[in-house]
């Protein structure tokens, strides 16, 4: 008999549904937008902050979490005899090991594993392209109060160096940074990617709860162009300035495969065209 699924985290509600699981999800957070059909879900929360009540009330056989179950509510799930599975990806290859785990746990099958092969082929042929490329030195800004950027802890930082990316550098292997904008003029990126909305794009709405008077991202990315401690920044000089939707990067799941592909498009022009075109 198939088991019943909680989600508390978008990235691992569209693994799930990815995975041909989505018949089995039962329950899902207020920011679990992707796929359409995860829509028709009941909910359970925030992301940050789920409702164990509502949780066991579902009768979940498995809770796939993301970090973001604090401990006491932890056990309280245990101790009702749901199986919580919490894995939180720093790289990609992390990501495909807990799709893997999933399919086992859950019973995705062949054609789970298949997926799960088939999206390791496509980051290895953007790999092996990547490596004997030139690197162009990349700046991702995320947020900006404070400043911040992935760093090498990160999955963001791992798909954009699988992208082809060459990073701002971090004295230790932590999952962001945090530069200061005269850092980032010596580094001097040639491109910049920002969470944020193109010229004329149309706004995204707020994620539930988020309380942040600047959200990224709503960040208007052309009003970079008009700060003038940047104007020397060479991204900013070849126009090199590009929005990027938070599913390209920030939710470690099949989409993130998508975002690489694109990224290393974009960050090497049309040789990267024959490479990601076949996927």
């Amino acid at each position: 008999m198939p088991i019943k699924i909680v989600s508390l985290a978008p990235s691992h509600t569209e693994i799930l549904f990815a995975l041909g699981l989505g018949d089995q999800v039962v329950g899902i957070t207020e920011h679990c937008d992707y796929p359409p059909e995860a829509a028709e879900k009941p909910r359970v929360g925030l992301f940050g902050r789920p409702d164990p009540a509502k949780i066991v009330s579902l009768r979940p056989d498995l809770v796939v979490a993301s970090g973001n179950i604090p401990g006491r509510q932890g056990e309280e799930l245990r101790e009702a005899g749901i199986q919580v599975m919490d894995f939180l990806p720093r790289t990609v290859a992390e990501l495909f090991v807990g799709m893997e785990n999933i399919v086992e746990v859950a019973g995705a099958g062949k054609a789970g594993r298949d997926l799960v092969a088939s999206l390791r082929e496509r980051v290895k042929r953007v790999e092996e392209r990547a490596v004997p490329s030139r690197r162009p030195r990349v700046f991702f800004l995320m947020g900006e109060d404070p400043l911040t950027a992935p760093g090498p802890g990160s999955c963001q930082g791992d798909a954009l160096s699988l992208a082809g990316a060459y990073l701002i550098t971090a004295a230790k292997v932590v999952p962001f940074v945090f530069p200061s904008w005269e850092e980032v003029a010596a580094y001097d990126p040639e491109i910049i990617i920002a969470c944020g909305v193109a010229p004329g794009g149309l706004p995204r709405k707020r994620c539930p709860g988020c309380r942040l008077s600047n959200p990224p991202c709503v960040r208007d990315v052309s009003g970079l162009h008009r700060r003038p401690y940047l104007a020397k920044l060479t991204a900013i000089k070849r126009g090199r300035v590009y929005p990027v939707p938070c599913h390209w990067l920030c939710r470690p799941g099949p989409r993130l495969i998508d975002g690489i592909e694109k990224l290393f498009e974009l960050f090497h022009g049309q040789a990267a065209k024959e490479c990601c075109k076949k996927s």
